[in-house]
């Protein structure tokens, strides 16, 4: 096992290079994969599920993640194990320059040109992160003509309060040991070339508009109805004439957040039978959910499609439960002039924001899409449910269209940028007086007999913020944004453990809901 020395160069097998700056440890046996000197589309596999669980990432995350991954058509290539990293204590805190930091670089191979590669980052905590080669980044340099590719791999360490668990033995805190795992993928081609939007093709296809009128039993179900056409009735698609027939009471309006749809985003409040049935007997069976593309279009345009589909000669009156990004849709909803149809826009006489970032989240910015990447993967594997793969599946496709050095073609998540322009013209405006606005928001802390890689996870992601989050949003972002300010928010309590994709889970949360909607 090779020192690894502080600021020193090192070959290893398979032509690989690793500089270090500011890092010392020790370098394991790079491991090759059987099927590396296949075309990636004809690789098999390669156990990554297995490969991931032997890192220290938890069961359920290691075979959901690997699983995934696999489906996504991507394969290990080579595995760089490292062990004993220490970077300098610098007392005082970070440092606030703009320098670089601690970090290692790991140039390998560059893939041929109908591939693209990434990097997995497995910490020995169980906490996983990508890192896309520097060429991917801005300002990153087109590193393949040199038949080379560099990943930035940075150094973060902190010390993680002790459980008393035994799992946790041995594990000194974030940072000390890292496996790196080089994954291959297949790019598609259009016309010839290599195409600069795969995510908008693949979300067009997989992710399509669809406005649905559900009962208790079909609320879940809907979302499979995607791209079914015109039927009326429970779980399908529901034509603008059936709504204005509808118009003379309120509706319910669900409308979920990033890489969701609803089936997966409100799935606890479908696992609430008594509060689901209620809601849908208040609202006399007007209750809808309205599934969007999140990643390829922004808010504005989600909320152009459903105003374009909804009656051009009778106003409706919604009632909307929003999740995260849901939320801005939602603000866009009643905007004038933007109902591209001609038809009034509809009268918003509840609106309620869960997790919603009305003043953003940093992890929007282009500069960390990787760490908005990395934190879903990590909160997805913590809650391995059937219908958490779907939205895994949307994570995967970004990862690759972000490692091919493809930063266009994600308005959706750039919409939610602190410093977008869109954001701006939103919170100029202060919250509407005609109807009641509702937030619910949290500063998760995990409890102290939590999971190792769940509270490594936060350790990070409070280090990224800087403030209160759920993992994803800034606590107080969600119901103070400029000047739009929600009065009186449900700030979950630390205790309840709500992090950004478990408010719904929450009995506070739901028992919220049941005040606040009124029914027709």
């Amino acid at each position: 096992m090779p020192d690894l020395e502080r600021d020193g160069r090192s070959e290893l097998p398979y032509g690989l290079v690793l500089r270090s700056s500011e890092v010392g440890g020790r370098v394991g046996e790079v491991r090759r994969s059987a099927a590396a000197g296949t075309p990636v589309r004809d690789a098999a596999p390669g156990g990554l599920p297995e490969q991931l669980l032997a890192d220290h990432v938890p069961g359920p995350a290691a075979r959901l993640l690997g699983t995934a991954a696999q489906e996504a058509g991507m394969r290990p290539l080579l595995t760089v194990p490292l062990s004993d990293l220490t970077v300098p204590h610098r007392p005082g805190g970070p440092d606030r320059s703009g320098a670089p930091g601690p970090h290692l670089l790991l140039e390998t191979p560059a893939p041929p040109s109908d591939e693209g590669q990434v990097l997995l980052e497995a910490d020995a905590t169980g906490v996983v992160e990508w890192v896309f080669p520097e060429a991917a980044m801005p300002g990153g340099r087109p590193d393949r003509a040199t038949g080379a590719q560099t990943f930035r791999v940075p150094m973060k360490q902190f010390a993680l309060p002790a459980s008393g668990q035994a799992a946790d033995r041995g594990i000194v805190g974030f940072g000390v040991g890292k496996v790196l795992h080089l994954l291959r993928f297949p790019i598609e081609r259009a016309t010839g070339l290599a195409a600069d939007f795969a995510v908008s093709r693949w979300e067009k296809k997989h992710r399509p508009y669809g406005l649905r009128l559900t009962t208790p039993q079909t609320f879940l179900e809907a979302g499979e109805q995607a791209g079914a056409g015109a039927g009326e009735g429970p779980g399908v698609q529901v034509s603008a004439g059936r709504l204005a027939e509808l118009a003379d009471r309120p509706f319910l309006l669900f409308v979920h957040g990033t890489f969701s749809r609803c089936r997966t985003a409100f799935r606890g409040i479908a696992d609430d039978e008594p509060l689901l049935h209620d809601l849908h007997r208040r609202y006399d069976d007007r209750v809808l959910v309205f599934d969007h593309p999140t990643v390829h279009l922004d808010p504005v345009d989600n909320a152009r499609w459903l105003l374009e589909h909804l009656p051009t000669d009778r106003r409706l009156t919604l009632d909307i439960v929003t999740h995260s990004r849901g939320g801005l849709v939602a603000r866009h909803l009643s905007r004038n002039g933007q109902a591209g149809a001609g038809g009034p826009a509809p009268s918003v006489r509840t609106l309620v924001h869960v997790a919603t970032p009305n003043a953003g989240t940093a992890l929007a910015d282009k500069q960390r899409l990787s760490n908005l990447l990395g934190v879903f993967t990590n909160l997805l594997g913590f809650f391995p449910e059937e219908l958490v793969s779907t939205t895994l599946e949307v994570v995967l496709e970004v990862v690759k269209h972000g490692a091919t050095g493809v930063l266009g073609g994600l308005d959706g998540l750039a919409a939610m940028d602190p410093a977008s322009e869109g954001l701006g013209d939103l919170n100029a405006s202060a919250v509407p007086t005609e109807g009641s606005v509702r937030a619910v928001t949290s500063d998760f802390e995990p409890a102290r007999d939590a999971a190792l890689a769940m509270r490594a996870l936060d350790g990070l992601v409070d280090r990224l913020f800087g403030v209160g989050n759920d993992l994803v949003v800034p606590t107080e972002g969600v119901h103070r944004a400029g000047s739009y300010v929600v009065p009186n928010p449900l700030v979950v309590p630390s205790a309840s453990a709500v992090v950004h994709s478990g408010f719904f889970r929450d009995a506070q949360v739901r028992m919220g809901l049941s005040e606040w909607l009124p029914g027709s």
